[in-house]
C-alpha cells in the first residue's frame, strides 16, 4: 500500500510547515484532524478542503460539517458543485497528478489558510500509524491572539475561553524529523493506487486510528 506526502505550510508564512504522510484509501477528515493536531489546534470550528489547480485557485470544496453543505445563494448563482463531506471522501478520489494541490481553510470567522501540495508518494511502513506528522519545521502560531483587555471589560464568553494573561512566546524555529523506512515510488501511477480503494476490507478500515499522531524525534536520515 502507498502513501501520500503532503506539505503543508501557511499561506501568509511559507517558513512554518508539515510533512504529513497519510494513506491512499484514508478520507479528508482524517487528513484534517492530523493538521489540526501538527499545528496544535483545538479543532472546534468549520473547516474545509478546497481541490486546487498550480495557481492555488479553488475548486470543488470538501467540507467537514454536515451544516455546512448547502450553497448559499452567490454559490449557486456561480453555479458552484456540490460539497462534499470529509469523511465521506478518500484522498485519493481528488489525487489527479504526482504534484496535487489543496487549500485548507480554518475558523471560517479568522480564516486561517493553509496551502497543501503533494510532494512524495513512498511505500507504507508496517511500523507508522498513518497519517501521521514525520516532520515539523517552524513554530505554530498561536491559535487564540492574546486580547489586552481588562477582565471586567470582555465578554463572559472571552472571559472563560481563557485568552487572558497568555504569555507573550517568542518564536522558535523547530525542526523535527523522523524515518518511516519507506522506499520513494519513482513513477507513480495514480489511477494504479485509486483502485486499491476497492481492495480494502471493512476490517481494516475499521482498525485505523482517527487523527493520527504527531510524533516528534531527533533529526534522522530523511531528506530535509
Amino acid at each position: 500500500m502507498a502513501v501520500y506526502r503532503f506539505r503543508v505550510y501557511l499561506e501568509e508564512n511559507e517558513d512554518i510547515y508539515r510533512d504529513i504522510d497519510i494513506r491512499t484509501i484514508q478520507t479528508f477528515e482524517q487528513f484534517h484532524n492530523i493538521i489540526q493536531d501538527s499545528f496544535k489546534f483545538d479543532n472546534k470550528h468549520s473547516a474545509s478542503f478546497f481541490v486546487s489547480d498550480d495557481y492555488w485557485r479553488k475548486g470543488q470544496e470538501i467540507t467537514l460539517k454536515k451544516e455546512d453543505l448547502p450553497l448559499d445563494e452567490e454559490e449557486i448563482r456561480k453555479k458552484v458543485d456540490p460539497k462534499k463531506l470529509m469523511a465521506d471522501v478518500k484522498i485519493a478520489k481528488f489525487v489527479e497528478q504526482p504534484h496535487q494541490r489543496f487549500v485548507y481553510v480554518f475558523d471560517l470567522n479568522v480564516q486561517w489558510s493553509f496551502l497543501i501540495e503533494m510532494i512524495k508518494i513512498a511505500d507504507e511502513s508496517p511500523k507508522v500509524t498513518y497519517p501521521v506528522c514525520i516532520k515539523s519545521f517552524g513554530t505554530a502560531p498561536k491559535q487564540y491572539k492574546q486580547i489586552n483587555m481588562a477582565k471586567e471589560e470582555l465578554s463572559p464568553d472571552l472571559a472563560m475561553a481563557g485568552l487572558l494573561n497568555e504569555p507573550e512566546v517568542e518564536d522558535e524555529e523547530i525542526y523535527k524529523t523522523i524515518d518511516t523506512g519507506e522506499e520513494a515510488v519513482e513513477e507513480a501511477d495514480i489511477n494504479s493506487l485509486e483502485g486499491e480503494e476497492g481492495e480494502e476490507t471493512e476490517s481494516e478500515e475499521g482498525s485505523e486510528e482517527e487523527g493520527g499522531e504527531d510524533f516528534s524525534f531527533e533529526d534522522s536520515d530523511e531528506d530535509h
